[in-house]
């Protein structure tokens, strides 16, 4: 049996069983009681916990019940294969999460994905969530490209759920608008200033992604940098079109300059969740 071990280090997400649960436990007890539930999918951000996981555990707090769970990640650029992970289970730190191997062999043939061995956290941190919340649930990970066709991952899980009668939660991942120096690109200055263009962009993508509208998104994240990775997103998009989603929430949003303030550059984060 082949495992994917753990390679983002401790800084990314907590590196205990008990750490990790008190963590979550923690933002449920803030959190919990305002979420919606029985999401079919929804999209999250991707940095390290200490900035965007109790945004990206409001997702994974609002996902319905399901019986597998795809993580879609990014990354990659436009016109690049849709990758999966070909391991047989992933290592997080409550324990090891079973691959779906079936949706994965299926999906994966479906949109002519290659296998995955590369570290990327737009996946990987996102595992011990998954993890936590659907304790003997089997999960499929993917990534896709920055392009319209990251739709025909959506679909293709969405055809194998019906196949299957199995009822799949999709996870798309995501960052927003990443601004300052770090990143070289400051089309309206640094500073508050540029921040708050920042998170103009921000909204602008969000807008887009809860009417469902992934042209639009992917426009803004080419057009003005407004997410990093809008193929997971449009991902998850299409899913939840297809198996009769109409009903979209923004859960939560907020900046990493929010946790540090003073710093010369910024990312965006949002959860934004799809129910029928």
């Amino acid at each position: 049996m082949s495992i994917r071990q753990r390679s983002l280090p401790e800084g990314w997400y907590p590196a205990s069983a008990r750490e990790l649960e008190a963590r979550l436990g923690a933002w449920d007890r803030v959190d919990g009681a305002a979420r919606p539930g029985g999401a079919s999918a929804c999209i999250a951000p991707h940095a390290g916990w200490y900035y965007s996981g109790r945004i990206a555990w409001a997702a994974w707090g609002a996902a319905a019940d399901a019986d597998a769970v795809v993580i879609v990640g990014g990354h990659l650029a436009a016109g690049s294969k849709f990758r999966y992970y070909p391991e047989d289970g992933f290592e997080t730190p409550s324990r090891v999460v079973a691959a779906d191997a079936e949706l994965v062999r299926e999906v994966a043939g479906a949109v002519k994905a290659v296998p995955d061995t590369s570290a990327d956290n737009t996946v990987e941190v996102h595992l011990p969530m998954a993890a936590y919340r659907f304790e003997g649930v089997p999960v499929a990970c993917f990534r896709a490209p920055n392009d319209a066709g990251a739709k025909d991952l959506g679909l293709a899980i969405a055809e194998y759920a019906q196949r299957s009668s199995k009822r799949v939660f999709v996870l798309g991942s995501t960052d927003l608008t990443h601004y300052g120096k770090s990143y070289g690109f400051e089309p309206a200055g640094s500073g508050r200033t540029g921040f708050a263009w920042a998170r103009k962009s921000d909204t602008a993508i969000e807008a887009a992604f809860l009417g469902f509208d992934t042209e639009a998104a992917l426009r803004l994240a080419g057009d003005e940098g407004s997410a990093c990775s809008v193929g997971a997103a449009i991902a998850a998009m299409a899913y939840a079109g297809s198996v009769g989603a109409s009903s979209s929430r923004l859960l939560m949003r907020g900046s990493s300059d929010e946790i540090t303030p003073g710093a010369d550059s910024s990312v965006g984060y949002c959860s934004i969740s799809y129910s029928r």
